[in-house]
């Protein structure tokens, strides 16, 4: 798409980074972060979601992450493999060390063979459902998924059974209580949260002309040809219900097949149903108005003020990315050392205060607000890392969803996607 404004500094990092298939996570590493000065425009920063590349199936040691060095191999069961996102976990921005990762490995004695092998859900369950399917082991010890494709691995057994009670009992202690007994995972029987974020609504004031407060504004006639839509199903069909106030999370087939008519009805407003390069529409002033991850904005608004992110009236998305271990792990005891490691409150802001996303660990905050650097102490009031219970009631979860069904909704969001 062509850039009708004066390119800015973030524009061109904001195209190079698309040019290079970068995530989302990636470029807004790239990027650099912004400031989270009080009274920002932004009015809750929170987010990233999934993004595209498939990864490579066999997991490889990344020196200076916890991994032993080259050509001293640990030995078997000392070693616990991790399947991430991009940019997840606390970095050195030179050394690409992790200070977590290395002070796990000095109280248990495990090596971390960290990769950065995530790059969609999607994408990484094609990766490892075949030795699934065999009952082989993955390689993988540890990987981090969304709540929903948590869901699709319990429905098919592909996933280890954990007692947080006495295998994660920080979990139990530290955790708030919105990432306990989940939706998707009743009792946390699977999986424990690792980072989680929302899904809004990004829009630029200067050529929306007004604040935008509901999800009724992404379907309105004056901004026809400036909209954006999401091109994930879970995230569109969701906003459609909410506009026709259906829970999510209850939706039957009858509710989607309705969500699928208000979204034909919407298609001829639609500029693009975009994945990860709605960034760059938004920057460009392509779109007014767009669905959005709301650290996207938050990360775009330092380059213009104009541009914001609200929830909307009838709610948002909230997503939660949990780690799980795939059935057949060769070291699922390192693997659940890890889950219950990450939830010391000390560890879970060292975490946060690098991704600065949404922290499962409300203790977190006041680590980072005793902090001596000012930054963590901004961070520790900023609802990108701790949103309020008021923010949290405003928030629904994604419909869990059988093999059937799945396949019967995605149907259905084809038909408008493609036209």
């Amino acid at each position: 798409m062509p850039d009708v404004r004066r390119q800015s500094p973030l524009d061109s990092v904001v195209r190079h980074a698309l040019m290079r298939g970068l995530t989302r996570r990636r470029f807004l590493r790239h990027a650099g972060r912004a400031s989270l000065a009080a009274g920002a425009a932004v009015s809750l920063p929170a987010l990233l979601a999934a993004c595209s590349t498939p990864p490579a199936a066999t997991p490889q040691a990344t020196p200076g992450q916890g991994t032993p060095p080259a050509g001293t191999p640990p030995p078997a069961g000392d070693t616990l493999n991790f399947a991430n996102w991009p940019f997840y976990i606390d970095q050195d921005e030179d050394s690409g060390a992790s200070d977590t990762l290395q002070q796990f490995t000095s109280e248990t004695g495990i090596q971390v063979n960290y990769q950065e092998r995530i790059e969609s859900n999607d994408g990484f369950f094609g990766t490892i459902a075949p030795a699934l399917a065999a009952g082989r082991s993955t390689g993988w010890d540890l990987i981090v998924v969304t709540d929903w494709m948590v869901a699709r691995l319990i429905r098919l057994g592909y996933l280890e059974q954990i007692n947080v009670d006495s295998e994660v009992p920080q979990f139990v202690a530290n955790a708030a209580d919105a990432y306990k007994n989940p939706w998707y995972d009743p009792n946390n029987g699977h999986s424990v949260p690792w980072q989680s974020g929302f899904t809004g609504i990004g829009y630029n004031i200067a050529l929306t002309g007004r604040e935008i407060t509901s999800i009724n504004d992404l379907w309105d006639e004056e901004f026809r040809g400036r909209i954006g839509m999401f091109s994930e199903m879970r995230d569109s069909m969701n906003f459609a219900m909410l506009r026709l106030g259906i829970d999510p999370e209850q939706a039957t087939l009858e509710d989607a097949q309705r969500a699928a008519q208000e979204l034909l009805a919407q298609a001829p407003l639609v500029r693009a149903y975009y994945g990860n390069e709605y960034a760059e529409a938004l920057a460009n002033g392509d779109v007014a108005i767009t669905m959005a991850w709301s650290g996207d904005v938050y990360q775009l608004q330092a380059d213009n003020e104009d541009l914001r992110f609200v929830i909307p009236e009838e709610g948002a998305n909230l997503w939660v990315d949990n780690m799980c271990i795939p059935r057949g792990a060769e070291n699922p005891t390192a693997a659940k050392q890890m889950m219950d490691f990450v939830y010391d409150p000390e560890i879970a802001a060292q975490i946060a205060g690098y991704v600065q996303f949404i922290s499962p660990v409300p203790a977190a905050r006041d680590v980072l607000a005793a902090s001596d650097d000012e930054e963590e102490q901004e961070l520790a009031d900023s609802e990108l890392i701790f949103p309020s219970d008021e923010t949290l009631a405003q928030t629904v979860g994604y419909p869990n969803l059988d093999e059937e069904a799945e396949r019967q909704w995605q149907e259905l969001f084809q038909q408008i996607v493609q036209g």
